[in-house]
């Protein structure tokens, strides 16, 4: 740890339990995987992404890989998992659940919550990039860091205590493995992004390149 670290952020990164950095990276899939296992990974990222949101928000000094970090997932790994739930995880489940799952509230539930949670990032995209740049986050941004940490954590826990056990008991093999290949070739396609996430992308990989 750096000796420019606050001792606010250290507590953040000890509650949370790792120093962020080891897994900046999504993680690769193959199509021969379980999907219910890439999506447990996924939301493994996830919550790496809540932590890290969480320690930029405390910082006092710029943290601009931090905030890059923070942009690629926003931008880029997080419309791709919301679109593997609600494309190809919600509908199957739908087929397959049965009546006492009562399922249907929670996908409803789960599905506005993306929605909000999309918009929510998307006004934080600006901000973001400023804070890539060497900015230090506004009082403003540190409220909303908070706030979106706090509420996708609070979604990550309903899935996986839900939706991912109900998953391996009712998708059928045949399920998991179209489900997959869905996952996959969505990772080989360019991200379905905003024109200011398309920006901020560009961005990101511009401040690379001149630090390479």
């Amino acid at each position: 740890m750096s000796k420019t670290t606050t001792k606010q952020e250290s507590y953040l990164a000890q509650e949370i339990g790792t120093i962020r950095g080891a897994r900046a990276a999504p993680a690769y899939l193959s199509a021969a995987e379980c999907p219910i296992e890439a999506m447990t990974e996924e939301h493994f990222n996830q919550r790496q992404l809540c932590a890290d949101m969480e320690i930029l928000a405390a910082t006092r000094q710029p943290r601009p890989e931090l905030a890059r970090r923070i942009l690629a997932n926003l931008c880029r790994d997080l419309p791709a998992h919301f679109e593997d739930e609600e494309q190809g995880l919600f509908p199957r489940l739908r087929a397959r659940a049965r009546p006492e799952d009562e399922l249907e509230k929670t996908l409803i539930r789960l599905a506005r919550e993306h929605e909000v949670a999309a918009a929510e990032f998307a006004a934080l995209v600006p901000a973001l990039v400023c804070m890539a740049d060497g900015s230090l986050p506004a009082s403003e941004d540190r409220h909303a860091l908070d706030h979106l940490a706090a509420s996708n954590r609070r979604h990550l826990i309903v899935e996986n205590a839900i939706l991912l056990p109900l998953a391996r008991l009712r998708l059928t093999d045949q399920d998991k493995a179209t489900l997959m290949v869905e996952i996959f070739a969505r990772r080989q396609q360019p991200p379905k992004v905003s024109t200011a996430c398309t920006r901020a992308l560009a961005r990101i990989n511009s401040l690379q390149l001149g630090a390479s």
